[in-house]
């Protein structure tokens, strides 16, 4: 999304000369559909956040994507024993953990406003009076925590993660899920008819960037096939994953404060599995949830025969560290374990294999590392403007680039524009560049400009000045001297 937003935006502002390197053969990145058996499901981002004035909810209504309302109100939920024990689920849900999530948001808004530190989403929720004593309460959890954020609650910045500010920002609490025969990504490729037709030489695929050099006051950009780009200016569109695992070499290497910034930052670990039958076997619920006696144990599926009849499908969503574990193991041993859960779930019933199915692997492959950004306890806004600046004239765009939609496709849109309008400002006027980034634990200093060591990058004083010692006359008073020394100390103590 971000590529392309930012070659459309660069060429609406009257820029043609630009090259769009994409790794994989294809235009979507980790918006990606894919075929089980007839029916067209999405492996990747599947939902768009926050409909109303959302920009994604704009583009799907613009380029005709086909989409229902998420129904998380329509579930059931089953234990270990196959028995359902959804009045359960909903009490403790009703009575529990509803006013400890409406806690831990009024919490995060007085924490923002009283400027107080970071917390995580399980200190807010303990301290709103929630404490899970069982499975039927791990699930709960899972369903409203784990589900959104692919990080158990202990793991996620409450102070920055449950604002609800996107929600706010929209006008809106619908959630939309896609589902359409060309995809999710049919808003991406028709973003790019809009500027790039087929065979336009300025988008090239299966070109695997490897190294970044900043030389003679130009960008050199190497793929894996030895093939070399100049550019005056480059945007960088990796995910977070990509950049944490060093796939792609800076020279120089990025500076220390951005790298600060990556590698502090999450890269949530998500799967869409989907299974196909001959026959439904399930529930005609749209979720269908496990209250198993093992956290994080496959707990959320989604009945996909409710959003597209007659499909015969069923999703199961598996986050964290579940997902390495996952990866590593073959097609058939997956589907061994998840239909073990099916057999548990529906105990008495005859699970059949499925006929069809789709396994993607988002963090092994080299392209991705992962579904989407996550903000972790402790992760400053200073760092995370770091995070978005430039480095010299690397521009950096994707999910991770817009505080308030970090982790959702309109992040990735809502940067691509930010940064394409901060380089074309910087091209027609150098003094509009973005300044330089220097992180507040860097810029602290002298701030007091008549003193010895005064420092003009410096954002706060911390006591150093140092001033020239002055030669008092034998006429002048101890007084006089000790009344300049304490104004140079006020004006340093109060700037």
């Amino acid at each position: 999304m971000a590529g392309i937003t930012a070659a459309k935006a660069l060429h609406d502002k009257g820029y043609i000369n630009f090259i769009i390197l994409e790794g994989s053969n294809r235009v979507g990145g980790r918006i990606k559909e894919t075929k089980v058996g007839d029916n067209t499901v999405e492996v990747g981002a599947a939902w768009i956040h926050a409909g109303g004035s959302n920009p994604l909810h704009l583009l799907a209504n613009k380029f005709n994507l086909s989409y229902v309302t998420s129904d998380y109100e329509d579930y059931i939920v089953r234990d270990s024993k196959g028995q359902n024990v959804t009045d359960e689920f909903k009490t403790r849900y009703e009575k529990n953990f509803k006013p400890a999530l409406k806690f831990l948001k009024s919490y995060a808004k007085e924490a923002r406003n009283k400027r107080k530190p970071d917390f995580t989403i399980r200190s807010a929720l303990l301290m709103g009076g929630w404490h899970p004593r069982s499975a039927v309460d791990d699930v709960i959890e899972l369903f409203n925590v784990d589900y959104t954020y692919a990080y158990v609650p202990e793991t996620i910045s409450g102070l920055h993660a449950y604002l609800c500010e996107m929600y706010e920002e929209f006008n809106t609490t619908d959630d939309l899920t896609v589902k359409d025969r060309r995809g999710y990504s049919h808003i991406i490729r028709s973003l790019r008819t809009e500027v790039l037709k087929d065979g336009d030489q300025r988008l090239r695929l299966n070109e695997v960037v490897t190294d970044i050099e900043q030389k003679d006051k130009r960008i050199v950009v190497r793929t894996k096939d030895n093939v070399t780009y100049s550019a005056d200016y480059v945007i960088v569109t990796f995910s977070i994953g990509v950049l944490q695992h060093d796939d792609v070499h800076f020279s120089p290497s990025l500076p220390v404060w951005k790298r600060e910034a990556i590698n502090q930052f999450q890269q949530a670990l998500l799967m869409h599995i989907y299974l196909q039958f001959a026959e439904k076997f399930w529930d005609d619920h749209e979720f269908l949830l496990y209250a198993s006696e093992k956290r994080n144990n496959f707990n959320v599926w989604q009945n996909i025969d409710k959003t597209i009849p007659g499909s015969k499908i069923l999703q199961v969503s598996v986050v964290g560290d579940e997902v390495r574990r996952l990866e590593r193991l073959n097609d058939t041993e997956i589907i061994h374990v998840l239909l073990s859960v099916l057999m548990v779930m529906y105990s008495g019933r005859r699970i059949p294999q499925p006929v069809a199915y789709s396994i993607p692997r988002w963090y092994s492959d080299p392209l991705f590392r992962g579904a989407y950004s996550n903000w972790p306890p402790g992760y400053t806004l200073d760092t995370f403007n770091g995070l978005q600046a430039p480095v010299d004239k690397i521009y950096f765009a994707g999910d991770y680039g817009d505080r308030h939609n970090y982790g959702y496709i309109q992040g990735s849109y809502l940067s691509a524009l930010r940064v394409a309008d901060d380089i074309d400002k910087c091209i027609r006027n150098h003094s509009s560049c973005v300044a330089p980034f220097r992180p507040e634990y860097d810029a602290r200093g002298c701030t007091y400009h008549t003193a010895n060591n005064y420092d003009v990058k410096a954002k706060d004083g911390e006591g150093s000045c140092a001033f020239v010692e002055c030669i008092i006359s034998n006429s002048a008073s101890i007084y006089d001297e000790k009344y300049i020394f304490i104004i140079y100390i006020s004006f340093e103590l109060f700037r």
